[in-house]
């Protein structure tokens, strides 16, 4: 990565002490709202497969399909992001809504991550993942619970206080609320906002077009938001619902570059879009693409959250695009190829990305 050596101090292959990463990331302060879930994940080897044998179970009157391997993890987009900014080094401040379960399972947070959660209900879902066309996807059964109707109201005096003094303000997942925009206003509004970074990440925008062009004419038009991060799916949703272009379902690095200068001419932001070949950004300065680093298999469900925290640190530290993306795709690598999807530390994804 040109800019840890040349930013740094000169390439110092002991890690990250050396090039003073750690130092000035443990500096910087995330904030990062507003859900969490339950996540349940089930690996399906064969989709085919399972709506046969479902079928047959339900014309026998139904009954148990054993041998699918699953997994419960806390989950949500807020959670994943604020709890993977922790493992690289990052003070974060996460404010999610949920019950006392919630809490109880929030208890374990990391030590640089405070934990605020505003009464309600939480989120649950089921991932499905499972091979198709030959690319790992997930399909997601959620139910949203009260982050619905988030717009922010119940944040308190002091957690108002908090989002101001951050060094960034990432608001998730934004789809599955139908106040998004209310709550996007109030967050990225706040006073102090030179210096400030103001990340937002979609989600899945299916069933939420209609309010898509609000977003864009009341909030990403008014200057309140730096960074909109999209991966693959969400790009083409938003382009579409927009009328600017589109992006084919076989689509190329070209294709990707060109549906990112897209969103960027049209919603005056930087643009992020992560897919499982490669990362690109729209900004200012231009358009970059990086590949990524390679086929992987494993849990897909939080990868884009891994991705996110990458993208943010690499924008708050002033990475070159080319070094940030590049630093966004280890995050993410590594968190695709380990086991019972662990979270990368700082230390791995330094020494990976600089191979």
């Amino acid at each position: 990565m040109q800019s840890l050596e040349s930013g740094y101090g000169g390439h110092c292959p002991g890690g990250i002490e050396e090039l003073g990463l750690r130092e000035r990331i443990s500096k910087l302060t995330v904030s990062v709202l507003p859900d969490f879930y339950f996540d349940r994940i089930v690996l399906i080897p064969s989709l085919r497969n399972l709506f046969r044998q479902v079928e047959l179970k339900a014309a026998s009157g139904g009954g148990n399909l054993r041998g699918l391997i699953q997994t419960e993890v806390r989950g949500g987009n807020a959670t994943n992001l604020a709890f993977a900014l922790s493992s690289l080094s990052a003070r974060t401040n996460l404010y999610c809504v949920g019950n006392a379960v919630t809490r109880a399972v929030l208890s374990k947070h990391p030590a640089g991550c405070k934990v605020r959660v505003i009464d309600g209900e939480p989120g649950y879902t089921t991932a499905l993942e499972f091979t198709f066309k030959g690319k790992p996807v997930n399909v997601m059964l959620s139910d949203v619970g009260d982050i619905s109707n988030f717009d922010g109201r119940k944040l308190a005096h002091n957690d108002i206080e908090n989002l101001k003094r951050s060094d960034c303000v990432a608001l998730v997942n934004w789809s599955s609320n139908a106040k998004g925009n209310e709550l996007a206003r109030r967050v990225f509004g706040l006073s102090g906002r030179e210096g400030r970074l103001n990340f937002i990440d979609l989600a899945d925008a299916t069933g939420a077009e209609s309010r898509v062009r609000g977003l864009a004419r009341n909030i990403l038009d008014q200057g309140l938001v730096d960074v909109i991060s999209l991966n693959e799916n969400e790009a083409r949703i938003i382009a579409r619902t927009l009328s600017v272009g589109g992006l084919r379902r076989s689509y190329d690095r070209r294709d990707v570059i060109r549906v990112s200068n897209l969103l960027h001419d049209s919603l005056h932001v930087g643009v992020d879009i992560h897919t499982p070949i490669g990362s690109a950004s729209s900004t200012n300065q231009g358009d970059v693409w990086v590949d990524s680093f390679g086929k992987v298999s494993g849990f897909v469900t939080g990868a884009g959250d891994v991705w996110d925290a990458g993208d943010i640190i690499g924008h708050l530290l002033g990475f070159k695009a080319e070094d940030r993306l590049r630093f966004a795709n280890a995050c993410a690598h590594l968190y695709l190829t380990s086991k019972h999807a662990r979270l990368p530390t700082l230390r791995e994804v330094a020494h990976f990305a600089v191979l």
